[in-house]
């Protein structure tokens, strides 16, 4: 694939009506990134303004404890909160307190925040387009948090492969396990007693 190509994947996921514009601004001002398996997108500790847009590829947030322990919080895929940024820099002005790293060989295309945010508070489509994805990572980190303290870890896990089933098609089972709170041994022994 191609800059261009890339390019047309993200239009057709934005639906845009007139997608020159936006491909004439932005092509101009983006950086294709090419990561392979446990490369680092977003450091711990960054004052990272940027936002991305996953065109193939997967990758886990994992927090940083004040321990200095991993824990996986977040899956991302080309599919699945595809668009993502560092939310405490953006919107809080603060380093980040996790990692994004890449699941597997990915690419990404990675834009200036600011820059952005200036674009589309132009364009109406564009903005409602950005609040309704932004929306939509909300709901669903609300909808895994609510869950997991809502029900068993065995309900959770069930939850898990009724409603995010690729999940564990493409992630590790430590980070499935990391991201329910529970270890390995104790994610193993769950899947043995679902059937489906």
């Amino acid at each position: 694939m191609n800059k261009n190509q890339y390019f047309e994947i993200l239009a057709n996921k934005m639906q845009l009506k007139d997608k020159n514009d936006f491909l004439n601004h932005f092509k101009q001002k983006c950086e294709i990134l090419i990561l392979e398996k446990g490369d680092e997108l977003i450091e711990y500790q960054s004052n990272n303004r940027r936002i991305y847009f996953i065109v193939q590829g997967s990758f886990v947030r994992n927090i940083i404890t004040s321990l200095g322990e991993e824990k996986t919080v977040m899956f991302h895929t080309e599919s699945f909160c595809e668009f993502f940024k560092s939310y405490d820099t953006v919107y809080f002005h603060k380093l980040t307190n996790y990692r994004v790293k890449a699941n597997e060989k990915s690419v990404v295309l990675s834009f200036d925040f600011d820059d952005v945010f200036e674009f589309i508070k132009s364009d109406l489509q564009l903005m409602q387009f950005y609040l309704f994805e932004t929306e939509k990572i909300f709901v669903n980190i609300d909808l895994f948090r609510s869950f997991q303290l809502g029900l068993t870890s065995e309900e959770y896990l069930k939850w898990i492969y009724e409603n995010y089933p690729f999940l564990f098609q493409r992630f590790a089972s430590q980070n499935i396990a990391s991201f329910m709170g529970i270890t390995n041994v104790w994610l193993s022994n769950l899947k043995s007693k679902l059937t489906f």
